[in-house]
């Protein structure tokens, strides 16, 4: 892992414990999955804004930005479209046509019948060096429903990152 990585997976780390020591309500009490991702956005956004990463935009379901196009939506094999719950990046290319992705996340609850699989396909992709999409760290974070809590089950690393 880079030391930007490293960063990064901090900034997700902290958002994670502060989420869990101020909104086990909203897991406690069975709210949805979008409403438990976009609390969790406001505190990734709070790790972010207080970062080297201050300049980077937390999104959920932001589906835009393929191929150097900041209107054309994200697809895989050029026809299906993909969107994970939650991403770190810049919104705009640079003047190579290029995107800053850090993180994209998915979040799902442990008592979600559909597993994580697809998920955590969705992740890979975003994470591969060989896709356009090259986020830095994907996680698939779990909302534990006993303990109340957000937990990380998976992090993907973009393993060709300069």
């Amino acid at each position: 892992m880079t030391e930007t990585q490293r960063k990064l997976e901090k900034v997700v780390r902290l958002a994670i414990k502060s989420f869990n020591d101020n909104e086990s309500y909203l897991i406690s009490r069975g709210l949805s999955e979008r409403c438990i991702c976009s609390k969790f956005a406001m505190y990734v956004e709070r790790q972010v804004s207080s970062s080297e990463f201050r300049d980077f935009f937390v999104d959920v379901e932001y589906n835009r930005g393929a191929k150097g196009n900041e209107y054309l939506p994200k697809t895989i094999d050029d026809d299906r479209r993909i969107v994970v719950d939650l991403i770190v990046h810049k919104r705009s290319s640079d003047q190579n046509n290029e995107f800053r992705n850090l993180i994209c996340i998915e979040i799902k609850k442990d008592t979600n019948r559909e597993g994580l699989d697809d998920d955590k396909e969705r992740l890979k992709i975003m994470t591969d060096s060989y896709s356009y999409f090259k986020y830095e760290l994907g996680f698939m974070i779990v909302a534990n429903m006993k303990l109340h809590k957000l937990e990380i089950n998976s992090t993907f690393v973009n393993e060709h990152s300069i």
